[in-house]
């Protein structure tokens, strides 16, 4: 009887437990759908959108086409329109014109006096352009004239103030190519006394200043180097100390005088002077001496910046006088000095130089006649 009871029991939860997984069966399968489903939709939302898209597209662009293919027409309207026009243009201008008739009497005669009026015309422009060609021929030759003038004075000008030779020569060469600029007829003795003054300038050795400047600069150098005769006395006393020996007198009459006259010599050294010397100073003036010589040569150097020939030859000749004073001039150095300091005296700083008046008198009259 226990196992009857028992046995409905039994069947029960067997048919709840088949029941239980038939149930999760079916709930798996149907998460497995719905799996698949998801993942299918996500694959095929970009293709739709795609589709779409272009779908869209294929719209927008058959639109497009429409309105192109509509203005085409209307355009091929506008051209048969035009071609019609032009037809008739056409049409209209190869038909014969019809004659007008009108008196062109007072037509003639308004050209023809416009014509006179133009021929009136043009004669007068030439005749004033004539008179301007004239005046201004003049006003040119008035201005070559006067630039002639100037010219020449301003080659007057730097040689009376500058002794410049070679720029005064240049002022003349161009005043003469303006004379010949101007053209005019009366120019012939203004430039023949212009000729006549530039051969005399180009006769006349060009004095070099630069060059003098510089040769007495070099004999400055060289007062440094000079010998005095104070120098030359006190060298003899020297070696008169260094090579004299005793005296030694004997007992003869003559031998004595001898002695005596031997004594004399080593001890005088016999010179003929022109004049007074002055070099036979005290010692330790030597360089007062070479002072002044270098202070001489340096106002012969200021003379000629000056261009004061009168100073520069006094200045040159107290130069040469103390030279050969107070300087040995029969050494090699001092002939060659002394040589030099006569050719720089025997310069004229200052030359006398033609005057360029003639030329400045005609050519003034000549600018003088054109005003």
């Amino acid at each position: 009887m226990t196992e009857q009871s028992e046995t409905p029991k039994i069947l029960d939860e067997i048919s709840k437990s088949n029941a239980s997984k038939a149930s999760s069966r079916s709930t798996r399968k149907q998460q497995t759908a719905r799996r698949r489903f998801t993942v299918v939709t996500i694959f095929l939302l970009p293709i739709v959108a795609g589709v779409l898209f272009l779908a869209y597209q294929q719209i927008s662009l058959q639109s497009k086409l429409a309105e192109l293919k509509l203005e085409n027409q209307q355009l091929n309207q506008n051209l048969a329109t035009q071609g019609a026009q032009l037809a008739q243009i056409e049409q209209a201008q190869l038909a014969a014109p019809e004659p007008i008739e009108f008196d062109d009497s007072s037509v003639r005669e308004l050209e023809s006096a416009l014509s006179e009026e133009i021929d009136s015309l043009t004669s007068q422009l030439g005749d004033l352009q004539a008179a301007q060609l004239l005046t201004n021929n003049t006003t040119d030759r008035a201005w070559k004239i006067l630039e002639g003038q100037y010219l020449v004075g301003l080659a007057n000008q730097k040689l009376r103030l500058e002794g410049d030779v070679v720029t005064a020569i240049s002022q003349l060469e161009i005043a003469d190519q303006a004379l010949v600029d101007s053209g005019s007829s009366s120019v012939f003795a203004v430039r023949q006394a212009i000729a006549i003054d530039l051969q005399t300038l180009r006769n006349i050795e060009v004095l070099d200043r630069e060059g003098i400047y510089l040769r007495l600069d070099s004999l400055l150098a060289e007062m440094e180097n000079i010998d005095l005769l104070n120098s030359i006395r006190i060298e003899f006393e020297n070696r008169r100390n260094t090579e004299s020996q005793p005296l030694q007198l004997g007992s003869d009459v003559n031998s004595f005088l001898d002695s005596s006259f031997e004594f004399l010599g080593s001890i005088f050294v016999w010179r003929e002077w022109e004049e007074t010397p002055e070099a036979m100073l005290a010692p330790g003036q030597d360089d007062l001496i070479k002072q002044n010589l270098r202070l001489m040569l340096e106002q012969a150097q200021l003379a000629l910046l000056m261009r004061d020939n009168s100073l520069y030859q006094q200045a040159m000749a107290k130069s040469q006088d103390w030279f050969q004073r107070y300087a040995v001039t029969n050494s090699l150095q001092g002939q060659a000095l002394t040589s030099e300091i006569n050719q720089l005296r025997a310069i004229d700083i200052d030359p006398l130089l033609p005057a360029l008046s003639q030329s400045l008198s005609l050519i003034n009259q000549l600018a003088a006649s054109e005003r």
